[in-house]
């Protein structure tokens, strides 16, 4: 019998369902194998793209093949590896050899009174810190507390045991045990305690060679819990200008001109002989600076030609020349984004028209800028994954020496709203005092979660930008007939004093809701006016007031404060802050906190 396939959308592969995460389809359970096992082969590389430059790495996207034994597939792994049958609720340990005999079918029990029933994945799991994957070692817990003079010794290989669950108790830990043929038993009660020390064996669930790994924090968890797996994502548009394309174009020449500058030939034999990037530093940066000078191109892109000519290939900017973090590529788009002059080119048309000519001063006052971006792309890659923790991210390839990420290009359009700066800093300048406290325990709570700069995330300026987004995001989803999942938001926020402060909505997808033309045409001058005001409507109320309104922390980590399902929060594609530093109280004002509401009039003419 043929292998079953079994596929999953491309664009999953780079979240949320990428390298090491767990996948569930049909009934079945697999973790994604990283990159060093994919069949780069199949996995075409992107064009010319903003993210690779950056990197340095080139971008290829994932096969169209799905999870299978084909070898042009992602390659997935069973996992767990220890299934039970609901029928005799017997527990087995499925391996590689027994998939490979199985040509990779669904698993079914070997008892024929079960008529092959198909086995179903154990629900936990063990995670560490560290970025470790493993199963929960069944014959380990059952025999934990048992006593060899009851019992005798019971060995791994051979031994049977059960799964059973009682019913008892309303199917919490009490209620479910592992028994063991040889007498042993023990419940789930205690199982994932903290205090409870268990081995963690230092790999992922593909991985079978010895490690050695010294987290102590080792834990058992549901396999579908989400902090088991948090992929580390990337995200540019291509939104280089014309202008831009043609500097770069002359930085072509660049690399001739290198062959006849003195410095940089020096450099180029000391390269050779294996000096390192940091002593050749102030040449560089001579050798760079002059080039951009006689070439009149940025010196970004002086840097770069002369990377490529010194190691005859694409190499990565000087460490510390570009900000690889995903607010720099922001920082990156917002000049292109917020100019108030069209731009045409093969990947980027935007429009934009100024608020004071066509809106009342209320709304003008607040919002300077709309530009509606009839198309853009986008490219996602993933650059790696950490479990419990986001502090520790292990690399795509797990190794960290691959030469290439896996990532997708996609193709939308979009609405990008820019803020009057004189407006903001007045604002901010009001909200400073009632705001600071809760800012200082959002910017620890960044900083522990890694969201850096933590000061920008954790600002009342974010918050209010991302509220905002978050509002017409849903209200979008019901007026211009998009799904709520196929709208996704860029904030674009600078610290205090830095004049970034934007919000692009965009709807950037592979399938056929890439570019409808709804979202932009709901953008024009008299739709959006209308959909603003219909938005913070739908802020001003919530089904869960006055307890949403009144609530000071609520959400993962008590980053949101009045933010619920039922006024704020978005789907999850939607939002990669997981949907969390969101309060309305900044939108809509609280007087007896001294909060100013950052829409002003307009929440007055709303209501």
């Amino acid at each position: 019998m043929a292998t079953k396939q079994k596929s999953i959308r491309t664009s999953q592969l780079i979240t949320p369902f990428g390298v090491g995460a767990v996948v569930e389809i049909g009934g079945e359970s697999f973790a994604c194998k990283d990159i060093r096992y994919w069949p780069t082969e199949a996995c075409s590389e992107l064009a010319e793209n903003h993210l690779s430059r950056l990197l340095g790495l080139k971008i290829r996207q994932p096969p169209t093949k799905g999870m299978s034994s084909n070898p042009s597939a992602v390659p997935f792994c069973r996992f767990p590896a220890w299934l039970f049958c609901p029928t005799c609720r017997s527990l087995h340990r499925y391996t590689s050899t027994m998939e490979k005999a199985n040509e990779h079918r669904l698993p079914t029990c070997s008892d024929p009174a079960c008529k092959k029933a198909a086995l179903v994945p154990m629900r936990f799991v063990v995670a560490c810190e560290e970025g470790h994957l493993q199963d929960v070692d069944w014959h380990w817990w059952c025999h934990l507390d048992a006593q060899k003079g009851e019992t005798g010794t019971c060995a791994r290989v051979g031994s049977k045991m059960h799964f059973m669950v009682s019913g008892a108790s309303g199917g919490d830990f009490d209620s479910m045990s592992i028994t063991c043929a040889c007498g042993a038993s023990k419940s789930f009660v205690g199982l994932t305690d903290q205090s409870r020390h268990i081995k963690c064996w230092g790999h992922q669930p593909w991985e079978f060679e010895k490690a050695t790994c010294t987290s102590t924090t080792a834990r058992v968890y549901p396999r579908g819990a989400s902090n088991i797996y948090y992929p580390s994502v990337l995200s540019a548009l291509d939104l280089m200008s014309a202008e831009t394309k043609e500097s770069v174009g002359r930085a072509e020449g660049l690399k001739t001109w290198y062959e006849t500058n003195v410095l940089a030939k020096s450099a180029r034999v000391a390269n050779g002989l294996g000096a390192s990037r940091d002593a050749l530093r102030g040449i560089f940066e001579t050798v760079v600076a002059e080039g951009a000078r006689q070439f009149g191109v940025p010196t970004s892109a002086a840097e770069s030609a002369f990377l490529e000519w010194l190691d005859g290939t694409t190499a990565a900017p000087v460490e510390g020349a570009s900000d690889r973090s995903q607010h720099g590529i922001l920082a990156a788009e917002w000049p292109i984004l917020a100019r108030a002059v069209a731009t045409k080119t093969r990947n980027l048309q935007a429009r934009p028209y100024p608020t004071k000519a066509v809106w009342p001063a209320r709304f003008s006052t607040v919002f300077e800028q709309v530009t509606l971006v009839d198309r853009l792309r986008e490219v996602r890659v993933l650059t790696g994954f950490a479990r419990v923790k986001t502090e520790r991210v292990l690399p795509a390839d797990i190794e960290g020496t691959s030469s290439w990420l896996p990532g997708i290009e996609s193709f939308g359009e979009g609405i990008f709203i820019k803020i009057n700066r004189a407006y903001l800093e007045q604002w901010e300048q009001a909200v400073q005092g009632a705001f600071a406290a809760r800012s200082a325990e959002l910017e620890a709570i960044c900083e522990r979660w890694g969201r850096q700069p933590a000061d920008v995330y954790s600002s009342a300026r974010f918050i209010a930008l991302h509220t905002f987004a978050h509002g017409l995001v849903r209200r979008l989803s019901f007026d211009a007939g998009y799904s709520s999942s196929s709208l996704r938001e860029r904030i674009y926020c600078g610290a205090r004093g830095d004049g970034m402060a934007g919000i692009l909505l965009y709807t950037s997808d592979s399938d056929s809701e890439g570019a409808l033309g709804g979202l932009v045409r709901q953008g024009e001058p008299a739709r959006l006016i209308g959909t603003m005001e219909r938005t913070i409507a739908d802020l001003s109320w919530c089904s869960g007031d006055p307890v949403c309104s009144e609530m000071a922390r609520q959400g993962v980590d008590g980053m949101n404060a009045a933010a619920c399902h039922a006024c704020t929060l978005v789907s999850e594609t939607s939002c990669v802050y997981n949907n969390s530093l969101l309060d309305r109280r900044l939108l809509l004002g609280e007087p007896r906190s001294g909060i100013p509401a950052f829409l002003g009039g307009l929440v007055v003419a709303a209501r």
